[in-house]
């Protein structure tokens, strides 16, 4: 795959047939270190400040160490928010909605119709998902994105951020606020 920069060779596992956000491992055919750290579970987890979450999916007592975050991105010139709770580094969530977005390019669904937004919040949420839940399964317990275009609101959502009203009505509450920041 062609990111905009070397030619990476991506090798061959789970992991990387599931998101094409997911690291390379391998760059042009040399084995390398991932671009950032992503131990940020298990014992490992927020340098240690919380307990060990290797035995579950998504921590139990610690949640307050997984807030739901609302990022908001321009895509084509109109906005894009994209909210998450996640137990993992959050990090590279630029980068992964980025090359997710090049990837949609490439798929063709970003050619101004309306299927074809709706097709592109779909992959979006499920790239960010899939993306996150190889890192450690399960750990991506919510995600929504919603994209204005020209008039038309478009919202995909995953998990707690389709289910619980709650998750919900604090997501939207941010991306009221946000525009009055």
């Amino acid at each position: 795959m062609d990111y905009g920069r070397k030619k990476v060779i991506m090798k061959k596992s789970k992991k990387d047939e599931k998101c094409p956000a997911c690291y390379p491992e391998y760059l042009d055919g040399k084995k390398v270190v991932k671009k950032m750290d992503l131990t940020n579970m298990g014992k490992n987890a927020n340098m240690g400040f919380t307990r060990d979450d290797s035995q579950t999916a998504t921590r139990l007592l610690d949640k307050n160490w997984s807030p739901l975050i609302v990022r908001k991105y321009q895509m084509l010139g109109w906005p894009l928010f994209i909210g998450i709770i996640c137990d993992a580094n959050l990090n590279d969530l630029d980068t992964v909605v980025y090359e997710l977005t090049e990837e949609a390019q490439k798929n063709g669904f970003l050619n101004g119709n309306i299927q074809d937004v709706r097709n592109y919040c779909g992959f979006l949420s499920d790239g960010i998902v899939n993306h996150y839940n190889s890192i450690k399964r399960g750990c991506a317990e919510g995600v929504m994105v919603c994209w204005y275009v020209d008039k038309m609101w478009c919202s995909s959502a995953y998990g707690d951020l389709m289910v619980h009203e709650k998750c919900v009505a604090e997501f939207y509450h941010i991306v009221n606020t946000l525009p009055h920041i």
